[in-house]
């Protein structure tokens, strides 16, 4: 994804730069300082994502990037601003999100997943379904991994680690931190395990636990024995609904 930065505050465009750096889909192609610079370059550009602080010299910041929209209008706007006082007028221009300064490394990379998301769905042909994807922290950056293709996650003494057919991905995130970026279809069976239950294939009983299969992978996970009422009860309610 290509991304344009826009702040005539130094430090802050610097602090921006940094958390993107490490996310290994995002390309930084352009820096601007004032709001003449910022509509040339995107025209120029024509960057799939937009940060922009619209507090920035020569030009009124908002019709910049109303100017921004004439000439590229399938730009995605996140806004990040000193004060309010502009979220408004940035939501009717359809804008991402914004965010108030000072910028949280958290909180800006939920606003990138976003308009990857979107992004990725409307160069897909077909609506019928938005991909989604889970953010992780791992030894090269920043990885989104699509939710649809995990199996499982598993923890292991102070990592995580994120099963699917092809690969397994280690993360330092705790498992609580990834289950809180998962959607329903992800449910906390043990402990020591998120399952993916739309992806089970079968359950078998061992010991005082329960072990849940998963096609073209020879790895299980656990399923507490209290959990497995829940599981099964979860798992019957997405089959009523396909």
């Amino acid at each position: 994804m290509r991304v344009i930065l826009a702040d005539d505050d130094q430090q802050s465009l610097e602090t921006v730069r940094d958390f993107l750096k490490d996310i290994t889909n995002i390309e930084i192609v352009a820096q601007c300082q004032n709001s003449e610079e910022l509509v040339e370059t995107v025209i120029r550009q024509k960057p799939d994502i937009l940060l922009v602080d619209v507090q920035m010299s020569k030009k009124n910041g908002m019709d910049a990037v109303k100017e921004c929209l004439m000439f590229h209008p399938q730009v995605k706007l996140i806004f990040i601003c000193a004060q309010h006082d502009h979220a408004l007028e940035a939501f009717q221009m359809n804008a991402i999100d914004y965010i108030v300064k000072p910028v949280g490394e958290n909180r800006l990379y939920q606003a990138i997943e976003k308009a990857i998301t979107i992004i990725m769905y409307e160069r897909k042909e077909s609506p019928k379904i938005i991909i989604k994807h889970l953010p992780i922290k791992d030894l090269h950056g920043i990885s989104y991994i699509p939710q649809q293709d995990i199996l499982f996650i598993e923890k292991s003494g102070k990592k995580c680690l994120i099963y699917t057919e092809d690969n397994v991905i280690e993360t330092n995130e705790n498992i609580g931190t990834l289950l809180n970026k998962l959607d329903d279809s992800f449910f906390p069976a043990h402990r020591s395990y998120i399952i993916n239950l739309k992806k089970i294939k079968r359950i078998v009983p061992k010991n005082e636990t329960y072990l849940a299969y998963f096609d073209h992978i020879d790895q299980q996970a656990s399923i507490s024995k209290l959990k497995i009422n829940e599981v099964k009860d979860k798992i019957s309610q997405f089959m009523k609904s396909l």
